[in-house]
């Protein structure tokens, strides 16, 4: 099973229900796949790496990596022409389209995170989102 792991950007510390979620696809031996920015993406692979979990791969769009805290393998997403928003977008679009599953940690509002929920849901991919609402305190 491959796992396609994020979350918004403003989130600073992995609640224990994130945790507990990460344990379990851990447990079930799963391929995580996760990006190179900061908040989630780089609080999930600093938890990966502290628990020695190494079946992991660092999604990157372009070839400049911002995050990859475990030395992790990297996929390389071509992006070229592409700027900004729809840049990054396509390294959570290849993750999406080659997880069996993902696990959201949502703050909301994030754009990204919520356009990841809603087109895991298109292609038919269950995805389980923790809320990182700003009444549970980020």
């Amino acid at each position: 099973m491959k796992a396609f792991l994020g979350g918004s950007k403003t989130i600073t510390k992995l609640k224990d229900e994130a945790i507990a979620a990460i344990d379990e696809l851990c447990a079930a031996r799963a391929h995580i796949l996760v990006g190179d920015c900061f908040g989630a993406d780089k609080l999930i692979q600093e938890y990966l790496t502290y628990i020695n979990y190494t079946n992991v791969t660092v999604y990157v769009s372009g070839y400049k990596i911002r995050n990859n805290v475990g030395v992790f393998p990297v996929k390389y997403i071509e992006c070229e022409r592409l700027d900004g928003y729809e840049f990054y977008k396509q390294k959570d679009i290849a993750m999406a389209d080659d997880a069996d599953v993902g696990l959201m940690l949502w703050d909301g509002k994030t754009r990204g995170t919520e356009q990841n929920i809603i087109y895991l849901k298109s292609i038919g991919k269950p995805v389980r989102i923790i809320s990182y609402c700003q009444e549970d305190g980020l």
